[in-house]
């Protein structure tokens, strides 16, 4: 029988934020994993924050990464498309795992986040960008037994004085001050939430785990693939379950950035995807021994260039965006997705196109179960501060964007009888 405990990440943990006296001058690209080698966005302005394709001194730290010399080539070509010299690029050799396309064993890099020669050359670097892989491996490695390492203390200058840090993936979720190691939204909220220092598979529909993480970040927590694996129950309880302070969580799409500027406190939705903001705010928790349960937690959508002003909680849609409100296109009195023959079963594309531009239906329902059983009842529902904006992309694609849709969380029990009938 699988243990189900509550989580308090404790204060003995530490905040590597903390290790910021001062606001940092410097820029986040948080990318949620799956970047194409075609998104210019992305690219384009990681490049320019970086100083620009001929005084950018780009450092990739891989030890995240199973394959860390294969995939930092890999970046190391992609930045090359885009007009910055190879050897503008350097590996800096920490890495946990072996690199089986090399001669080199790369475990033996474990240690080398200490190497004070590797923190000079990061220091000298005007962006940091964190491979994709286990997000484990790169706090361990940089912050092993809690304590910054010279090579993190020199990311942590870089970002001080107006460098950029960027990261993909694993990359993205060390980016704030609480960590998502692992877990589902099923896991979560069924309250499987495992202690820090439990041994769990991330790849397997594991329980979720909190760590601390680097806290690059510090506006809330970070969530990668988001909608790709319909990640945002997940998000929704770690927010609700960490200890960090804030009430806000961030879920990035894949081959999407979340652009964040320290000094103005405002990031950008950039890439093909989106950024979806959950906000609790003024979220109610109520005990239910079924599982999580809460009412009026707020969700955002941003996408497509999007902006969105952390301070006060505002989204800034893109100048072409129209809005939607009043003005809905839709026309379904009745919207529900169970599953893949339900339309726009994606996140962002159930809140927009079947709630905040539609105008016969006040709520849209979801539901998540695992067949006979527990079951979760998601009402999406508008009011009075719900906003919606879309705006055709290229021509060719609906971009839309959704401000304060409500969503209330219910746990229940469902029984599903599929045995064959009869001919009458």
């Amino acid at each position: 029988m699988k243990k189900t405990y509550l989580l308090a990440l404790s204060l003995s943990l530490g905040s590597p934020f903390l290790y910021a006296k001062t606001q940092p001058a410097g820029e986040l690209m948080i990318v949620g994993g799956a970047l194409a080698s075609s998104n210019q966005a992305v690219y384009q302005q990681f490049i320019q924050s970086a100083g620009g394709a001929d005084k950018a001194r780009i450092v990739v730290i891989p030890a995240a990464s199973s394959q860390p010399v294969k995939y930092f080539r890999q970046f190391q070509q992609d930045l090359a498309l885009y007009g910055v010299p190879e050897q503008q690029v350097q590996l800096v050799p920490i890495a946990v795992k072996d690199d089986k396309s090399t001669t080199e064993d790369e475990s033996l890099w474990r240690n080398n986040a200490a190497n004070p020669k590797l923190a000079a050359q990061v220091q000298q670097a005007t962006a940091v960008w964190f491979l994709g892989g286990d997000q484990n491996h790169l706090v361990d490695t940089l912050r092993a037994k809690g304590k910054n390492s010279p090579v993190l203390d020199a990311v942590w200058q870089v970002y001080q004085r107006g460098g950029i840090i960027g990261g993909t993936s694993a990359g993205a979720a060390v980016m704030s001050e609480t960590m998502i190691a692992s877990g589902s939204s099923w896991t979560a909220l069924a309250r499987t939430i495992a202690e820090p220092d439990t041994q769990v598979d991330e790849a397997a529909d594991e329980p979720q785990q909190l760590r601390c993480g680097l806290g690059f970040f510090p506006e809330g927590v970070i969530d990668q693939h988001f909608d790709r694996r319909a990640r945002f129950g997940r998000l929704i309880v770690a927010v609700a379950e960490q200890k960090s302070g804030s009430a806000i969580g961030y879920g990035v799409d894949e081959d999407s950035a979340l652009f964040y500027q320290a000094k103005t406190r405002q990031f950008q939705a950039l890439g093909s995807g989106g950024v979806t903001v959950i906000d609790l705010r003024q979220a109610k928790k109520v005990t239910n021994p079924l599982g999580f349960q809460m009412e009026n937690i707020r969700l955002s959508y941003l996408q497509g260039g999007d902006k969105y002003d952390v301070q006060s909680q505002q989204l800034l849609p893109h100048p072409d965006k129209v809005t939607t409100t009043g003005a809905e296109y839709g026309h379904n009195p009745q919207p529900v997705m169970s599953g893949v023959f339900s339309a726009n079963t994606r996140l962002k594309d159930f809140i927009t196109f079947e709630l905040t531009d539609n105008k016969a239906a006040s709520k849209a329902i979801s539901y998540l179960h695992q067949g006979n059983g527990l079951v979760f009842g998601l009402t999406f529902s508008k009011d009075e501060k719900t906003r919606g904006y879309w705006q055709y992309l290229d021509g060719l694609k609906d971009n839309s964007s959704a401000h304060q849709v409500r969503l209330d969380i219910v746990p229940g029990r469902m029984q599903i009888d599929l045995t064959p009938q009869a001919d009458l």
